[in-house]
């Protein structure tokens, strides 16, 4: 299914300014993002503001609708820089979206367990039971990252996930603040529900120091981009767009896609001011951001559309297909239109925004 809006007429620049402002919603994930950046700086009003749009943070409200909206891709109007799974799962229940770019995020994922318990390395997981959590709703991002970073720990450990018990650990709907889900899996920890738990990033660090939980193994960031085997550690992110608003609008969602491919490149030139923003988007301090991202946060703030960014993609397409998490016959191609990335800055055309729904 595809919706596509009836073909606009084109204006002139003067009759464009005097439109009234559409509103754009626009949604990150509470880690590291181009998106985060842009946000934090500025950006989005200032290069826009000759434009007859209104980017608004999905932040902003607490709206269930559009709390749903941004995570199914059913809210009109929507820019989502987030997790690739969950923009997997959207675009296959309702093909609203389309793919602008694929983003990498390399930080610290720390194995924890109690302060007093035995475990002293990633060998004695076998026969352990590993905190996994489940939100509620249709589908689970944190179980989809959760499940995939201990798949990949016990592979390099020589176990299999036969070799353990998962304890299901119910969370709330996806959209629930950052961390909630993290300290949830610290309580069945430290409760003995679970022998062990996953905490990932600036946050992780944090909750683990506050919780007085033993490290037993920490996945640094430099691991993690090293090694192909922890490929389930990385969180992958995906630029996305509601693709009514694209079609009525492609030169708007093309500036705005060369806007968040220069973010990376202010990180590398602006790093103390970069780290900043960084921890106060996370709500982290300074210091467990340094340390969760290391010498990555420009390269994790990067977006594009490689080969190798696509073949991620795809790995993790082939990985949520036989979980039932997407249909069967999903294809990428269809999806994608990251050919933006590589246009102009500027069209000499301009379109007039249509309402769509």
């Amino acid at each position: 299914m595809s919706v596509r809006p009836s073909a606009s007429p084109t204006v002139s620049p003067s009759a464009s300014s005097q439109m009234p402002s559409q509103l754009v919603w626009y949604a990150r994930c509470p880690t590291l993002t181009a998106m985060g950046l842009l946000a934090h700086r500025g950006v989005l009003q200032r290069e826009f503001r000759r434009d007859p749009v209104n980017f608004v943070s999905v932040r902003e409200t607490s709206l269930p609708s559009v709390r749903q909206g941004y995570l199914d891709h059913s809210l009109a109007n929507l820019v989502r820089e987030g997790d690739a799974a969950t923009a997997l799962w959207s675009y296959g229940l309702n093909e609203r979206s389309r793919l602008l770019a694929i983003g990498h995020t390399w930080h610290t994922v720390l194995v924890v367990a109690p302060a007093r318990s035995s475990l002293s390395d990633l060998a004695h997981l076998k026969g352990r039971t590993l905190a996994l959590p489940r939100e509620a709703g249709s589908f689970s991002p944190a179980r989809v990252r959760s499940l995939r970073a201990w798949e990949s720990i016990l592979d390099v450990s020589g176990l299999k996930p036969a070799d353990v018990t998962f304890f299901n650990i119910v969370a709330g709907h996806p959209s629930t603040p950052f961390g909630d889900i993290a300290r949830r899996e610290i309580e069945a920890v430290m409760s003995g529900q679970a022998d062990a738990g996953l905490l990932f990033g600036a946050k992780g660090i944090e909750l683990a120091r506050t919780a007085g939980l033993k490290i037993v193994h920490a996945f640094e960031a430099a691991d993690i981009r090293s090694d192909a085997r922890l490929k389930g550690l990385v969180e992958l992110r995906t630029l996305t767009i509601d693709y009514p608003f694209l079609e009525a609008n492609e030169a708007i969602v093309s500036r705005l896609v060369q806007a968040l491919g220069g973010a990376a490149d202010w990180a590398r030139s602006f790093p103390k001011q970069a780290l900043s923003h960084i921890a106060e988007e996370g709500k982290v301090e300074a210091d467990d951001a340094v340390r969760a991202y290391g010498d990555f946060i420009p390269e994790s703030t990067a977006l594009g559309a490689e080969d190798a960014r696509l073949a991620d993609i795809k790995g993790l397409l082939d990985w949520l297909k036989p979980r039932q998490a997407v249909p069967e016959t999903l294809d990428l191609s269809d999806w994608s239109r990251t050919d933006l990335l590589t246009a102009k800055e500027a069209s000499h055309r301009i379109k007039s925004l249509n309402a769509v729904a």
